[in-house]
């Protein structure tokens, strides 16, 4: 059987791919990797499906060794890959000998990257998805985050490589990244003073960010809402907790939540803030539902013409 082999695991890493869907009612959350365009990314260039799993590992820091021969690519955060005593920048095919340890260090842009390896990781699917959910013990490696000396059995090595490679523009830098939001119902009635306040206030991440939320710094928000019942929450949603600091929720968000919500980042902007490191200005615009629309299909359509 083949294998892979973490001699180091690096910060919260797990095994992710496109996503666990249709569960949320029984509290488990979709989860899926966090840079979605470095997933697909990946899958096409080793000529997988789309809904194989690769490793998501946070700040570029791994290390690791396979029992065969094999292909590999790094995707999303740009990383230097050590194979022996040579060095080069991820973004293409490599191929490592069997029992070489290969070592992954971070250039100092973006979060998460992701390692794809030929074959795929041939862990079991738990609710038709490979994608781990610590919190709930599901999928990956014994739903857990991976730790030094763990061993990921790899699928067999069938697939043609395509040798094509597009950049990743969530992890390019800007002064302040656009966060484009439709507002939800309840941001009418919200204060006048916090609804000018997301308009016009640019927040920056903070370091309280992993795959449930980022949360942001800046101006409190005090929206004037004493008590809402809990409702379900979605991808992007902007809850604004007691302290005012806004609140983005993400991939392994809580399925039900009562803090008040401005309303929901576009999926292609939480793409984007996913790769911001804390520090990083943001400022929320406010769209409406037909723009959104718009804007989701020109990225969709953009990755399927270059995909295809």
């Amino acid at each position: 059987m083949r294998t892979l082999g973490l001699i180091r695991s690096g910060i919260a890493c797990t095994i992710q791919d496109s996503g666990r869907m249709g569960h949320q009612q029984n509290g488990i959350p979709p989860g899926g990797a966090m840079d979605m365009y470095a997933l697909r990314m990946g899958q096409h260039c080793l000529g997988h499906s789309d809904n194989q799993a690769a490793l998501e590992f946070a700040y570029g820091d791994l290390a690791f060794e396979t029992s065969h021969p094999c292909r590999f690519i790094v995707t999303g955060a740009p990383t230097i890959i050590s194979i022996g005593h040579s060095e080069r920048d991820s973004g293409r095919i490599e191929e490592t000998p069997a029992h070489q340890v290969v070592t992954i260090k971070s250039c100092g842009q973006g979060i998460y990257s992701y390692l794809h390896v030929a074959g795929g990781f041939n862990t079991p699917p738990e609710l038709g998805s490979r994608s781990t959910s610590p919190r709930e013990r599901i999928g990956g490696l014994e739903g857990r985050h991976l730790r030094d000396g763990d061993t990921l059995p790899l699928g067999a090595e069938i697939n043609q490589p395509n040798l094509e490679y597009l950049s990743n523009p969530a992890v390019r830098q800007r002064d302040v990244l656009p966060l484009r939001f439709v507002p939800g119902f309840q941001f009418d009635a919200f204060l006048d003073a916090a609804r000018q306040t997301i308009n016009s206030h640019v927040f920056s991440v903070t370091p309280r960010a992993n795959r449930m939320g980022i949360a942001l710094d800046g101006e409190p928000v005090d929206t004037g809402v004493v008590s809402l019942l809990s409702e379900a929450t979605c991808y992007g949603a902007i809850q604004i907790p007691p302290d005012g600091k806004p609140i983005i929720l993400l991939n392994d968000r809580q399925t039900v939540g009562g803090y008040p919500k401005a309303g929901a980042v576009i999926s292609a902007d939480c793409q984007r803030l996913v790769q911001a490191r804390p520090g990083q200005r943001v400022k929320l615009v406010a769209i409406t539902p037909q723009e959104a629309d718009r804007i989701t299909w020109l990225e969709h359509h953009y990755l399927e013409t270059k995909l295809s």
